[in-house]
């Protein structure tokens, strides 16, 4: 018998997996990309303090790669003086 953890554990890697599949998805084109779903594959990289992609090859360092968001150091700079 699974323990809580680990039921919770799986949920989060179904949940990490079918966002990263439906974003795949949005990026190839097969689907309308959807604001929902970016916004709470953010929101569960952002709740699992998942700040840069050094998991990479964990579900949610996976998740991350496939995040249409640009990391340009221009970027951060304009937002870092915006503040």
């Amino acid at each position: 018998m699974t323990t809580k953890r680990e039921q919770l554990e799986n949920l989060q890697v179904l949940l990490a997996d079918t966002y990263k599949q439906s974003i795949q998805e949005m990026k190839d084109g097969e689907v309308e990309v959807n604001a929902a779903i970016l916004n709470g594959a953010r929101q569960l990289l952002k709740d699992n303090d998942v700040l840069s992609l050094s998991e990479q090859g964990s579900p949610l360092g996976n998740l991350a790669e496939v995040l249409p968001f640009d990391d340009k150091d221009e970027d951060k700079e304009a937002m870092r003086q915006s503040k």
